[in-house]
């Protein structure tokens, strides 16, 4: 991939060398208001943030700036994901391990199963409790493998980013994958002793993160259980 790279680099600047200066001054002040706000970005980057917002001025009118910007930060491996604010005229960086002790932490061995609409879209709580919707037709088969109760901070912390690779996500990798039925396995986030929580899914296998708002878990049968009836899934939204 390095060795790749560097001859991608090459090429460009042997294309560079015949163009005339004119025309490089051109380029420089094409690219130089998308250079300087990158710089000034990735100066102000803390790691011990869970996502972080940034003001892009001017350059938030020019779709082709934005998307160069994006894609520039996306580039930078402490960011896994960038979102346009058109309306505040701000960006949106998601950090992938953002440096955050999570202490306190309590774990139900419990199993569950049931229904439930997982996707790809959600990045934030906040997001997947707004779209949320109790009669959503396209649920699929969920198991959760384990509960996880954070402290309201770690929580909350957690619910700006919840595609971060937070600790108690990595160290239950194993539980999160999709079976030969297309059963989605899972963790569910608490905050504390509430009932509400996120389902998070990292597939290992896809490499994709899905998720899903959840109330409370009233749908849900404790494995073991015999459940008399079983709703129709479908597969997870892509």
């Amino acid at each position: 991939m390095e060795q790749m790279n560097r001859t991608h680099f090459q090429n460009m600047m042997a294309k560079l060398e015949n163009f005339r200066e004119e025309e490089i001054q051109v380029l420089q002040e094409y690219l130089e208001p998308v250079f300087g706000v990158r710089e000034k970005i990735l100066s102000s980057f803390s790691d011990e943030k869970a996502s972080s917002r940034f003001s892009v001025g001017e350059i938030s009118d020019e779709l082709m700036y934005v998307n160069l910007l994006e894609d520039l930060l996306q580039t930078d491996e402490r960011i896994s994901e960038c979102r346009m604010d058109f309306d505040a005229c701000d960006i949106i960086l998601y950090h992938k391990q953002p440096e955050h002790s999570y202490d306190s932490i309590k774990t139900t061995e419990q199993k569950y199963e049931g229904v439930a609409a997982m996707n790809l879209f959600y990045r934030e709580l906040g997001d997947a409790m707004f779209y949320y919707n109790p009669d959503e037709p396209n649920k699929g088969c969920v198991v959760i493998e384990k509960i996880i109760s954070l402290s309201d901070e770690d929580f909350w912390f957690f619910g700006e980013n919840i595609k971060q690779e937070a600790s108690f996500i990595t160290d239950n990798a194993e539980l999160q994958y999709f079976d030969q039925q297309m059963t989605l396995h899972c963790l569910f986030i608490q905050k504390g002793d509430a009932e509400f929580g996120v389902l998070i899914s990292h597939d290992q296998k896809s490499g994709e993160v899905y998720s899903g708002y959840l109330p409370n878990l009233d749908q849900f049968q404790e494995i073991g259980w015999e459940i008399s009836e079983k709703e129709e899934c479908a597969e997870p939204q892509m």
